[in-house]
C-alpha cells in the first residue's frame, strides 16, 4: 500500500531523528563551506565595479563588463588560457591512470611487509608541501652540480649542464612527473579500497574458465573501478581552468625564465591582483575562470551520464 504524504513526512522525520549524531557530525563541515565559500561571494560584485580599496565595495562605481573586455583584449589572455587548458589536459591524460596501475599492482603483492613498505613510500610525498618538493627537485635538477645533471654528464648523454628549471620545454614534463610522484600513492588508496571489496569468487570463477591476469582486470577489476574513475574524472574536468588544481605546484616551479609555459590563469590573477593592485580586474578574470569550470563540470557530468550511465548527480 502506498504511503500518504503525511506518512512519508513522518517516516522522513523518524529517519532524521535516528541519525542526529551523524547529522551533527556533518554540521561543522556545512558551516565551514557556508562561511568560506558562500559568504565571500559577496565580493564578486567588484568584478563589475571600479573597486577602490579606501571607499569600499558598496561605494565603488559600477562599470559593467569593462574588466572582462580588458582581459580578452590583452596579449597575454590567450597565452595564459592556452597554458592553463593544455596543462590540465596533460594531467587528465597522464595523471589519472598511474594510481589505478599502482592499486592493481599492490593488490597482486602477496608479501604483507613489502606491500606496506611500498604503500608507505608511495604515500609519503603527498604530505610534502610543494615548496619543500621544489627544494628537493632543485637540488636534483639545478645546473650547478645537481645530481641529474652530474649523472647525465658522467654517462656521456650530455656535454654541458641543462637548466631544467628555467627552460620552457622542460616545464610541463616536470610538472606532470612531479604531480604523479606526489599524488600516485594517495590517489591509489581509493582504487585499492574498491579492489579489496570485490568478491573474490568472481576471480576464482574466471580462473576456472582459464582467465589470466589481463582477463581478470578487463572483465572484473576495471568494471568495478570504472564508476570511481568516472566520478574522479568529472571532478577533474571541473578544474580545467585552474590548470588541474595546480596553483601551488605551478607557483613553486614557475619563474620569470619559463613564464611563457608556466603562466596560468591562477598565477596571472595573483600577479595582477596583488602585485599590480588591480583587484577588480583580477576578480573579473577569476569569475570567468570559475564560470567556465562550472560549465565544464556540468557538461562532463551530462556527457558521462549519457555515455556510461555514471554521474555525480
Amino acid at each position: 500500500m502506498a504511503r500518504t504524504p503525511k506518512q512519508n513526512s513522518v517516516v522522513a522525520g523518524h529517519d532524521i531523528g535516528s541519525q542526529l549524531t551523524l547529522q551533527a557530525m556533518v554540521l561543522p563541515a556545512i558551516l565551514i563551506v557556508i562561511c568560506m565559500s558562500y559568504f565571500p561571494m559577496y565580493g564578486i560584485q567588484i568584478a563589475f565595479k571600479n573597486y577602490d580599496l579606501f571607499t569600499g565595495i558598496n561605494q565603488s562605481k559600477w562599470i559593467g563588463l569593462v574588466h572582462f573586455k580588458d582581459f580578452f583584449s590583452t596579449e597575454s589572455c590567450w597565452r595564459v588560457i592556452g597554458n592553463t587548458v593544455y596543462l590540465a589536459f596533460l594531467k587528465l591524460v597522464f595523471c589519472m591512470w598511474p594510481p589505478i596501475l599502482l592499486a592493481v599492482l599492490l593488490n597482486e603483492l602477496r608479501a604483507p611487509r613489502f606491500m606496506k613498505s611500498v604503500q608507505t613510500v608511495s604515500y609519503l610525498p603527498h604530505f610534502i608541501g610543494w615548496s619543500i618538493a621544489y627544494g628537493i627537485f632543485y637540488n636534483l635538477l639545478n645546473p650547478s652540480g645537481g645530481a641529474i645533471n652530474v649523472a647525465l654528464q658522467k654517462l656521456g648523454l650530455i656535454e654541458g649542464y641543462i637548466n631544467f628549471l628555467a627552460e620552457d620545454k622542460y616545464f610541463r614534463p616536470l610538472i606532470i612527473l612531479t604531480a604523479i610522484w606526489k599524488s600516485i600513492g594517495w590517489s591509489s588508496i581509493i582504487y585499492l579500497g574498491v579492489i579489496c571489496n570485490i568478491d573474490q569468487g568472481l576471480y576464482e570463477a574466471l580462473a576456472i574458465d582459464g582467465g589470466r591476469r589481463w582477463a581478470k582486470f578487463k572483465y572484473i577489476t576495471w568494471p568495478h573501478l570504472r564508476p570511481t574513475f568516472v566520478i574522479l574524472f568529472i571532478l577533474e574536468c571541473g578544474k580545467v581552468m585552474s590548470g588541474g588544481d595546480g596553483f601551488d605546484q605551478v607557483y613553486a616551479f614557475g619563474n620569470a625564465l619559463n613564464r611563457n609555459a608556466s603562466d596560468i590563469l591562477d598565477t596571472y590573477i595573483m600577479r595582477t591582483g596583488f602585485d599590480n593592485a588591480r583587484y577588480s580586474y583580477a576578480t573579473a578574470v577569476g569569475l570567468f575562470k570559475s564560470v567556465v569550470n562550472l560549465a565544464l563540470l556540468l557538461l562532463s557530468n551530462k556527457v558521462s551520464k549519457m555515455m556510461t550511465d555514471e554521474s555525480l548527480f
